[in-house]
């Protein structure tokens, strides 16, 4: 096996206390942060729905979804625009809020350590501690699946109506 097959290109999503890590292929776009407009009687992890280019995309709270409070977005927020593994055709995209500007990450077999998953929430799949710094995977499928509970077409016509 050469050194190539050994890594993934990803990036760091940085959260408030976590950094999310996906790989470079999971990401469509990182784009400015602007506020969500809400649905009526959503989840506080669902912060609603932003225009991205003509089609309305559903935008999460992963740490408010794992239970653990974030900040509010700051002056160098941003939502990165995630495709849907599934390529589900009525929830191609999902949006992610971050705190901060992405950064590249080589992920190595050589150097990553996994770290203890007791106490993980289902929205994660796996803690990435190599150096302590809160690097997760997150759990697309789960975050994805209650996702589909909370967001459909028929009430992003409320919206728009």
């Amino acid at each position: 096996m050469d050194e190539k097959s050994k890594s993934v290109r990803c990036m760091l999503l940085p959260l408030t206390s976590l950094n999310l890590l996906v790989p470079n292929s999971a990401v469509a776009e990182i784009i400015g942060y602007s506020t969500p407009r809400q649905l009526p009687d959503s989840s506080d992890w669902f912060a609603g729905v932003v225009l991205w280019r003509g089609v309305h995309i559903p935008v999460v709270a992963v740490e408010q979804m794992c239970g653990v409070s974030a900040a509010q977005a700051g002056p160098r927020a941003r939502i990165a625009m995630i495709y849907n593994p599934e390529k589900d055709p009525d929830l191609p995209y999902l949006g992610i809020q971050m705190q901060d500007i992405p950064r590249a990450y080589l992920a190595e077999a050589d150097t990553m350590e996994a770290g203890s998953d007791e106490g993980i929430s289902k929205y994660l799949l796996a803690r990435v501690d190599d150096e302590q710094l809160g690097r997760v995977i997150p759990n697309l499928d789960k975050i994805i699946a209650d996702l589909k509970l909370e967001f459909n077409t028929a009430r992003v016509e409320e919206l728009t109506t």
